[in-house]
């Protein structure tokens, strides 16, 4: 199995979509620079969380120009996610390209958040490992974290690495009041740390957890983005909530000696 150079991009969200995306190339230079195979995004990092107000354009621009910067950089890439009207319904979609700018495939969100994108958006049903040049490719989107069955659902798959863009708040207005001020009034949520080192673990994945950086209009992100392998849990990470980037080669041949030590996949 071969060695594969990742970029996990910390992204600051904001509303200014125009500005957004043409940030986003200011990234995939660096990825390019640092001769990066994939470089991720973090969820709904376009638009600096969700919207009331639908403009199909947006869907139809970003995958445009995220094409042409993964040919121009040569690199993999995933755009995080963004909310799109299919068939009638609203997803939270995330897309893969390949290097040459070609749309791979992509996966819709399945855990909703219910009080505020499951009061309009549609949940997705399918788990999907991409199968490419640098690997085995599952991705899974921000609260999918907290359902260990998704991740394993894409080992069964035959996922080398699971890649999650998030939108995880320290605080919100869409969170329980409970969460929100009995458990973690005065500290920070611990649940990204520990359940990133647990998905690699227990489901024999490299990890990538990719969160968005600063305030959003319902609440203050965590921040954390970090990678995490079987045996080790998680190597690098991104200890606040700034804007920031991490680049890491990982040898996906961890997976298979996982597989071999822990053999989980297997029923009982």
């Amino acid at each position: 199995m071969a060695k594969i150079r990742i970029c996990a991009v910390q992204f600051k969200a904001s509303p200014d979509f125009e500005s957004n995306i043409k940030r986003a190339e200011v990234f995939f230079r660096k990825a390019g620079k640092d001769k990066c195979d994939i470089i991720c995004f973090p969820e709904v990092f376009l638009t600096g969380g969700l919207r009331k107000s639908y403009n199909p354009k947006t869907p139809a621009k970003s995958k445009k120009i995220f094409s042409h910067l993964s040919k121009k950089y040569k690199t993999y890439s995933i755009m995080g996610s963004i909310i799109e009207k299919i068939n009638g319904k609203f997803y939270n979609i995330s897309y893969l390209f390949d290097g040459n700018g070609k749309i791979l495939g992509n996966y819709k969100k399945i855990h909703l958040v219910q009080k505020s994108e499951g009061k309009y958006l549609s949940a997705g049903s399918k788990a999907k490992v991409f199968r490419t040049k640098i690997g085995n490719i599952g991705i899974q989107i921000c609260r999918d974290l907290l359902y260990p069955e998704v991740t394993r659902n894409l080992m069964i798959k035959g996922a080398d690495i699971v890649f999650c863009p998030s939108f995880w708040c320290s605080k919100s207005s869409s969170y329980d009041w409970i969460y929100n001020n009995k458990y973690f009034k005065n500290r920070l949520p611990d649940e990204v740390t520990a359940l990133a080192s647990a998905r690699a673990i227990e489901s024999e994945t490299v990890f990538v957890y990719i969160n968005a950086a600063g305030k959003s209009s319902s609440g203050t992100l965590l921040g954390k983005t970090q990678i995490a392998l079987p045996f080790y849990g998680t190597i690098a990470a991104l200890n606040h909530n700034k804007e920031g980037i991490i680049i890491r080669e990982v040898d996906l041949e961890i997976v298979r000696d996982a597989k071999k030590v822990y053999k989980i996949e297997k029923k009982i």
